[in-house]
């Protein structure tokens, strides 16, 4: 509002002013999720099938990212909707433990599957799916693994008491310990070879539910469950990639937004990080 009044009062008269539009994309992505149970629309397997449609929510945030004022001029958001297609009613061959996963905001099939130590392939024949780059926000699949894969290799927890957090550049992974037990770990991604992220054994100092963040190259408008550990380092949710799995930041440690929530709100101020 204070740069279009400024705008307004250096326009010269009888001018058009566009005004300038700013968005928190932490609130647009839930605001489109609200939206999508009314918009989205179940594919239906059957003679004839029914084809489902079903809201693009990573494409439309990029678009509120990259140009909002652009978007938002003529007072109208078109949604971009894509095609669902009904999966075959076929039996699968398997007869193993299985899990039920959600298919969440910036998730991709690679991703589910290293998360349940499974094969993008294992996944789609269960599902009965013909393209590995389509799934969407909501999608219920079925995984061929009991529960969320673990590593046989876990670290030893940085310490025996209370809680604490250990990262592994080498694995791409993230473990949460309490009473030197381990009680959750996760895929993530740590820093590229020329900006690494620091190792060493740090403590959370500060904590945002979101924070602006920026450096030589880019800028990233309200990061979600963000928590400092060393100067400018920190665990945080990450909206603009889902690569999860291989180094991608600029040091921080990345993660899925729905898991970055759930470190954040375990973890304290004060809470022990080490980074291997």
């Amino acid at each position: 509002m204070e740069a279009t009044l400024k705008a307004i009062e250096s326009a010269p008269v009888n001018t058009q002013v566009t005004p300038i539009y700013t968005v928190d994309l932490n609130l647009a992505q839930s605001g489109l999720y609200a939206l999508s149970e009314s918009a989205n629309i179940a594919a239906i397997p059957g003679d004839p099938p029914q084809i489902g449609r079903a809201m693009d929510i990573p494409v439309m945030l990029d678009r509120l990212r990259v140009d909002v004022s652009g978007e938002l001029a003529d007072g109208v958001f078109e949604l971009d909707m894509i095609e669902v297609q009904p999966e075959e009613e076929t039996a699968a061959n398997y007869t193993g433990a299985t899990s039920t996963h959600i298919v969440a905001s910036g998730e991709e099939l690679g991703l589910i599957a290293r998360r349940y130590g499974v094969t993008v392939d294992d996944i789609m024949a269960l599902n009965s799916l013909s393209d590995p780059n389509f799934i969407w926000v909501g999608q219920e699949l079925t995984i061929p693994a009991a529960g969320e894969y673990v590593p046989e290799n876990v670290p030893a927890a940085p310490s025996g008491r209370g809680k604490s957090i250990l990262v592994s550049n080498d694995q791409q992974r993230i473990y949460a310990y309490e009473d030197g037990a381990l009680v959750w770990t996760r895929i993530v991604s740590t820093g590229l070879p020329a900006t690494p992220t620091v190792t060493g054994d740090y403590n959370i100092y500060v904590k945002y539910v979101a924070d602006d963040m920026s450096g030589p190259d880019y800028f990233l408008p309200q990061v979600p469950y963000t928590m400092y550990f060393y100067q400018g380092y920190a665990i945080h949710g990450t909206y603009w990639h889902n690569k999860f799995g291989r180094p991608m930041s600029h040091g921080c440690v990345n993660l899925p937004v729905g898991d970055a929530q759930w470190i954040f709100d375990w973890a304290e101020v004060g809470t022990l990080v080490r980074v291997i």
